[in-house]
């Protein structure tokens, strides 16, 4: 299915082109024009419908009293809305789906504003500290869309005009789109004060990070400053993470520079936030917007700006380990043990310089299964965050019922759906309808990068090397052939890798004698999932590139391998085996991994440097 293109349809058409000539402006500025004119008298109809609504729906049903509190909150909220389609607006993507999608979302908008008496005192009622923090993370993201909006819509004007042959008219997008970034700046601080307010709850009724010794924070911080000085000194040298030339398939099959030049954090309609991704912004703009602000403000360089957001997702890298390392109800001292081993994988170092949306992902999917673990079903939020940044974790819906799906089916499926219908009401509250409409050419499109031209021997290798590769280094190099520019590449994968059929014999092991463990169930469930998708399926493996998939799908082996190690000392009462046998590893993959890493990074400081 072709998606409907306002923006190629309207600026191509002849009536168009001498309108904006009449006018001096060029057709897509006009466009624009005629959209923000179209949004403003589509809130006032649906204003004016909401009001007559409220007055028939509540004239019968409810007290006088409510329907006039009804009414009233609509009137005294009545920038909400308006702040809400500003923000809309800045991240229009001109087809008919989002068109569609931001009437619905500025409906939504408009029911929230009837709900609150009033949206100012419920602002005023959280600590200074939060609103400090949800102010400044506005001002991150609406410059940021800013930014976005205007390079989107001067850089069609220019081409226009470049077309046509003939000077740039009048354009009035740099106005619009700081007026437009003004006026959205409420609605943001808004979302992410109740954002930060959710999570904090989240956090502390679940001792996320509580129990936490010194030395603890000593080694964690060490191990934090070590990653900090590998991305300063590899970003320094080269763009090839965040800013080449070439946008995609620099270093194996990675979109990294496409993502960062698109801001992929704070765009909530780019293109790379499709179906996979439907809400990632919507849940990784309150970490990131405050860094991007920081580096606005003091003028940083393009560099300098990447390494402010990728020093907060190897924060989010961290926390995400050390929250594995409390649902398997670890010790200290085993806590310590098993971050030094997570940060010597080879996976953890890659995605430590790789600014891919994995890491944010995983962040969100091990925060639910931690929650899983704790008080059997996750919190509503922490849900839409795992779905939302990849919609794979919508897996763990399963565990939102507190019914029994084998004693009470009929319940726990009427659960599923009720929560499956709520994770589509909040993407159509942030105004991805568009994703719903385009659907079955978002599938089609998507199928593409399945395995169905590969076969079943093919994908075996494939999926055994994956498994080896979570931990040590993949046989990878320069490669020319591959795509249109030189990269670095995996090597194809030509038989079984004997270490990862070890490796998964262990971990079958382990759940067998870890069974009463949550914590080794989800894990084994989890492995379990990684043969559907990635073996079953074959997702990646047409281009080979299974190594991008290791952050989010290969932590299970690492969980299950670590408590098997931990099975044996309780059973033959061997002290200080974890200590001794995770410092060896730690070692052998260090001595393994970080070479590896300095082999690709030399690669793209000498074909990519900064």
């Amino acid at each position: 299915m072709e998606r409907i293109n306002l923006t190629t349809a309207w600026t191509t058409s002849s009536k168009v082109a001498e309108l904006a000539n009449a006018f001096h402006l060029t057709a897509p500025t006009l466009l624009l024009i005629i959209g923000l004119v179209g949004c403003v008298a589509g809130f006032c109809a649906m204003y004016s419908l909401i009001i007559t609504w409220a007055n028939q729906l509540f004239k019968e049903r409810m007290p006088e009293q409510r329907k006039t509190e009804i009414v009233a909150n609509l009137k005294r909220n009545w920038y909400f809305p308006i702040s809400a389609m500003a923000f809309f607006c800045l991240n229009v993507s001109l087809t008919l789906g989002y068109f569609i999608g931001m009437l619905i979302a500025i409906a939504a908008s408009l029911i929230e504003a009837s709900r609150i008496p009033s949206i100012l005192d419920f602002v005023k009622q959280h600590r200074k500290g939060f609103q400090v923090v949800a102010i400044l993370t506005a001002l991150g993201i609406c410059w940021s869309e800013q930014v976005s909006f205007y390079e989107r819509w001067s850089a069609s004007a220019k081409v226009q005009a470049l077309q046509s042959m003939v000077p740039i008219p009048i354009d009035i997008t740099g106005f619009v789109s700081v007026f437009g970034a003004v006026v959205a700046s409420f609605f943001v601080y808004f979302c992410i004060l109740t954002f930060w307010k959710e999570m904090m709850r989240v956090i502390s009724e679940n001792s996320v990070f509580d129990g936490v010794t010194i030395a603890e924070m000593i080694v964690y911080g060490i191990l934090i400053i070590a990653s900090l000085i590998l991305i300063v000194t590899s970003f320094s040298q080269t763009d090839a993470f965040y800013g080449a030339e070439y946008i995609y398939d620099i270093i194996y099959t990675s979109d990294s520079t496409a993502l960062v030049k698109g801001n992929i954090y704070m765009a909530l309609s780019n293109s790379g936030n499709d179906l996979r991704q439907p809400l990632f912004a919507v849940f990784a703009a309150p970490f990131i917007g405050i860094p991007y602000l920081f580096g606005k403000l003091f003028g940083a360089s393009a560099p300098v700006q990447a390494m402010f957001v990728n020093t907060v997702q190897v924060v989010m890298l961290f926390a995400a380990n050390f929250m594995l390392s409390k649902m398997m109800k670890l010790n200290p001292v085993k806590r310590v043990c098993f971050m030094l081993l997570t940060s010597c994988t080879y996976t953890h170092l890659l995605f430590t310089l790789m600014m891919e949306q994995y890491i944010v992902a995983y962040f969100w999917l091990i925060l639910c299964m931690f929650l899983i673990s704790e008080k059997q079903r996750p919190d509503r939020i922490v849900l839409w965050g795992a779905g939302g940044t990849l919609l794979t974790s919508m897996i763990l819906l399963l565990f939102m019922s507190e019914k029994s799906p084998r004693r009470n089916f009929k319940e726990w499926f009427a659960d599923m759906v009720k929560y499956g219908l709520e994770f589509v009401a909040v993407m159509l509250i942030f105004c991805r309808f568009d994703v719903i409409f385009y659907l079955p050419s978002n599938i089609s499109y998507l199928c593409s990068f399945t395995g169905k031209t590969v076969s079943i021997a093919e994908k075996i290798y494939q999926y055994t090397e994956f498994i080896r590769n979570y931990f040590a280094a993949p046989d990878a190099g320069v490669n020319t052939t591959a795509v249109e520019h030189i990269s670095w590449q995996m090597n194809t994968v030509t038989s079984i890798n004997f270490i990862g059929i070890a490796i998964l014999l262990l971990v079958i092991v382990s759940t067998v004698l870890n069974r009463s463990k949550k914590s080794s169930l989800l894990a084994a469930g989890w492995v379990v999932f990684t043969v559907v998708m990635l073996l079953g399926v074959g997702w990646g493996t047409k281009e080979n590139g299974l190594i991008l998939y290791s952050l989010y799908f290969g932590w299970a082996f690492l969980v299950l391998l670590f408590q098997l190690v931990e099975w044996v000392e309780n059973k033959l009462n061997i002290k200080f085996l974890i200590p001794v046998l995770s410092v060896g590893c730690s070692v052998a993959l260090a001595a393994i991994n970080i070479p590896a890493i300095f082999d690709m990074v030399n690669f793209a400081i000498t074909y990519f440097p900064a």
